[in-house]
């Protein structure tokens, strides 16, 4: 995913527990209990590009950032989250499933 507005290429994480019917343009949602579970997460992104984690919780938020960081991401909160997202206008789409846990 392009960072919209950033000129950055970026990967969008949601670990939001209580969801709304939207998301963020293709963001990956997991279930952030169980991604902070997994010692080594092997997410579906390249090690060299930034994440930006979003969720309705800024400690889980962090405590994702941080776990992810500790095994090699580039990850990062993303300031505002989904509720800065919509007020910018930026894309948007349909809440999708949760993704199963990579590395579990």
């Amino acid at each position: 995913m392009n960072g919209y507005g950033s000129g950055m290429n970026i990967e969008v994480i949601d670990v939001r527990r209580h969801a709304s019917k939207t998301q963020i343009r293709g963001a990956l949602r997991y279930d952030p209990r169980e991604l902070l579970k997994v010692d080594h997460p092997v997410l579906p992104v390249e090690r060299d590009r930034t994440i930006a984690v979003y969720g309705d919780s800024e400690q889980t938020v962090k405590e994702v950032v941080e776990h992810l960081r500790d095994d090699g991401y580039h990850a990062a909160v993303l300031v505002g989250g989904i509720e800065e997202w919509t007020k910018r206008g930026l894309p948007t789409e349909e809440l999708t499933q949760e993704q199963p846990i990579p590395g579990k």
